[in-house]
């Protein structure tokens, strides 16, 4: 229980922790409405939706490893679910064929990376393209309205009245990405991959195989973020998912994963998409155009690099020291 605790509450994860207790305080002093219960909620729901897709980059960062096509994912099985519900298909089949969407999309960036050898960042950017293209086909650029009350309510309304429902999906999420990453052999190659690929080659490591899992899994994480912003947002588009890519990835190198790969940090995630959805919240509340986030966000991440950067090099020197 201790070890857990030191793994959860690590140096990599306290800056993170840190810096969303200051932007609390801070928001909370600029305005008396960023504290209230709705915008809590509002905060949270968001935070959950960003971190199902961060904790799933985790694993690939991990792994030494980039995922660039998370947010065309998103968009594609948001569209794919929305069409089916418009064509009366029961909501649990929808559901799972969201998913399976996102994992076979996911399939087909690991079997780039690993048969044909393509780059992950090559390889995924390519697939950004496509998928966002063939989303553009099916809806022909227009907006789908789901109207869907049940599945917005299990993403939005409160569970016991107090606990968003996005939440629980997230925490669930959180829990069989943690047990994966630190309780099974899959999770422990991912890490080994991640630290040193002919070591993990040496060690009769299905690399391939490991990849490729790493794949469909973030692959899973995209398609259900996906259908949770369409049951929010009761409508699709193309535009679903635009940019989350970047987004997650700063969610999990603010979280204290580096990218050098070899291990992650999970609750740093969770912690550090709470930071972007509480930054996002606060700055709205204040007034500040939107046209400022993407500039807040991006020098957020050069910071969070930065960090990884000396961290990297400090731990260069101990082992030279040794």
């Amino acid at each position: 229980m201790q070890a857990t605790l030191k793994k959860w509450l690590g140096a990599d994860s306290a800056a993170a922790v840190i810096a969303l207790v200051a932007v609390l305080v801070v928001f909370s002093l600029v305005s008396p409405h960023f504290l209230t219960f709705i915008n809590i909620q509002n905060i949270v729901v968001r935070a959950a939706i960003l971190a199902v897709t961060g904790l799933g980059m985790t694993l690939i960062i991990s792994m030494r490893a980039l995922d660039l096509s998370v947010g065309s994912v998103m968009g594609f099985a948001a569209i794919v679910a929305a069409e089916l519900l418009v064509r009366g298909v029961a909501m649990p089949l929808v559901v799972l064929a969201g998913l399976a969407a996102g994992g076979l999309l996911g399939l087909l960036n690991g079997l780039l990376i690993t048969l044909l050898k393509i780059p992950s960042f090559v390889a995924t950017l390519a697939t950004l393209s496509m998928i966002f293209g063939i989303e553009l086909l099916i809806t022909d650029g227009q907006t789908v309205s789901i109207h869907t009350p049940l599945l917005n309510r299990i993403v939005v309304g409160n569970m016991f009245g107090v606990i968003p429902g996005a939440v629980v999906i997230a925490l669930i999420v959180f829990a069989a990405t943690w047990l994966i990453f630190y309780r099974t052999p899959f999770g422990r190659h991912v890490a080994a991959i991640g630290g040193d690929l002919k070591s993990a080659v040496g060690a009769g490591i299905n690399v391939r195989l490991v990849t490729t899992g790493a794949f469909v899994l973030v692959g899973l994480c995209a398609a259900l973020s996906g259908l949770m912003t369409a049951a929010q947002l009761q409508n699709v588009n193309s535009t679903i998912g635009v940019g989350a890519e970047l987004t997650a990835i700063a969610v999990v190198v603010v979280g204290g994963t580096s990218l050098s790969g070899g291990r992650g940090n999970l609750f740093g995630t969770l912690c550090a998409a709470l930071l972007l959805s509480a930054i996002k919240s606060g700055l709205n509340i204040a007034n500040v155009s939107p046209l400022w986030e993407d500039l807040v966000f991006g020098g957020i991440l050069i910071v969070a690099l930065i960090v990884d950067g000396l961290r990297r090099e400090t731990g260069r020197k101990g082992m030279l020291a040794l």
